[in-house]
Formats: structure tokens, sequence, C-alpha cells
């Protein structure tokens, strides 16, 4: 059985989806230090004036805080700022109207924490393009661990059957591959190739937010995200369930 665990993002990209679909279980890592700056509150997505940032601002943002603690600031109007961003660059999206029918209503759903904002825009992707992997929260899982590979291994252990830890390639920084292997774990990195697709905005440019992915593409964006040629674990999968 395989497993991703990753930190929750805000409207990531594609290959942060892959792992979702590949897996047969996925866990948000929603119990570990906030990052400023970075991927749980931030994207970038194409416009006519090439690749531009999109956020959430958050309000209490500090080092000392968790990823789950973090609380969205509505000291501005980011909801409207967003939805006008998107509007213009995407509007002559094929898939345009029929996104903004289930992503609207969610950017303005005033939710107080982030990880609750990045749950639901995640999660109505996922059954838009037909993910259907069960998903957890690492803070539901009682901790007994505090090394940060043995919190891993714990919450895998947590799945019956988990043999296959499916990672991102930054992992391999600080995942001690022996230890996962000496408890029964056998850890693959994330070796993704983005298959290009039909984008707006001249030349193709990988590594958007999976809103222009499916703004472009539409429900096909599932095909696309599983056509990586270079993913050992979907061979695995397959190998698996054959």
């Amino acid at each position: 059985m395989i497993i991703s665990i990753i930190q929750p993002c805000f409207v990531p990209w594609l290959g942060y989806f892959e792992q979702i679909a590949l897996a047969d279980y996925f866990v948000y890592l929603d119990d570990v230090q906030y990052t400023k700056k970075d991927w749980r509150n931030n994207n970038q997505l194409k416009s006519p004036h090439g690749v531009r940032p999109i956020y959430v601002p958050v309000g209490n943002a500090s080092r000392s805080i968790l990823i789950n603690q973090a609380l969205i600031s509505y000291n501005n109007k980011w909801e409207d700022d967003l939805i006008n961003k998107i509007t213009e660059w995407y509007r002559k999206a094929p898939f345009f109207e029929e996104v903004m029918s289930f992503v609207k209503p969610i950017i303005y759903g005033k939710y107080e924490k982030l990880v609750d904002l990045n749950y639901n825009l995640n999660g109505v992707i996922c059954r838009y393009v037909g993910i259907t992997t069960p998903v957890y929260r690492a803070s539901d899982i009682t901790r007994n661990a505090n090394d940060k590979n043995m919190r891993i291994i714990e919450i895998c252990n947590h799945f019956c059957g988990v043999d296959l830890l499916y990672d991102g390639k930054s992992a391999v920084n600080f995942v001690n591959v022996e230890l996962f292997k000496q408890n029964g774990i056998t850890v693959l990195f994330q070796d993704y190739l983005q298959t290009p697709y039909k984008q707006l905005w001249g030349d193709f440019v990988p590594y958007m937010s999976i809103l222009d992915v499916i703004m472009n593409c539409g429900k096909e964006a599932f095909e696309i995200m599983i056509s990586n040629p270079n993913s050992e674990c979907l061979k695995k999968r397959d190998a698996i369930r054959l």
C-alpha cells in the first residue's frame, strides 16, 4: 500500500496532486512548523504579463506556530483581489466558468484557519478531476515520536499494509531511507516531469498552480497529471494492482 504525506499547500502544482492520486492513503502533515513566504499560502499563475503570484494573507505568521494554527487575515479584501486576478487572466480559458463555479464560493468562505481554506480548495479540485484517495490529517494521528523521521514512520504505521512512502523530491534532504527500510517501508522520491498542455498567453510554462491546468484543460487534468514518464510510483502501483 502506498502513502503520501505532504504539508497543506494553497492550490498547489500538478505534481502535488499526482502524489495524492497515486497513493492509497494521503495525509496532510499539518502539525509541523509553519514557514512564511512559502507554498502554504502562496502560489503562481500565468498571466498576459508572465508568471504572477497569488496568495492568502496570514495574520499571525511566525516560526513559533504550527501550520494548522496559521490564521487568515481579513484586514484587506484579498478575496476580491484574487478573484479579479483569476478572472482577468483566465476568462478566455475553455473551462473558466465551470471551474469558477466551485472555486469562487470557497474563496469567499471566510475560513478562520488557512488549512481549512486549503483543505476545501484541494478537496473540491480532487473531486472535480476524479481523485478518490482517502485524505487524513497528521494532527488526528497520535504522536509518540519526536524525531522527524520516526514521526513519518509512525504515521505510515497508523495505516494497515502501508509499505511504500511516495515522497517529494526535496524530502531526500532529510529522509533517512535506511531507517524507513528497517521499519518495513520503502521510500520512493517523486521525479516529476510535467507533461505540457495547452495554456493561454504564449509558450508553455510548467509548475503553475493546479488552477492553471483545470482552467485550460478541465477534467482532462487527471490524465495530464498521471502522464509523468518518470513515475516509478505509477509503475509500482499498476504492478501491485494487476
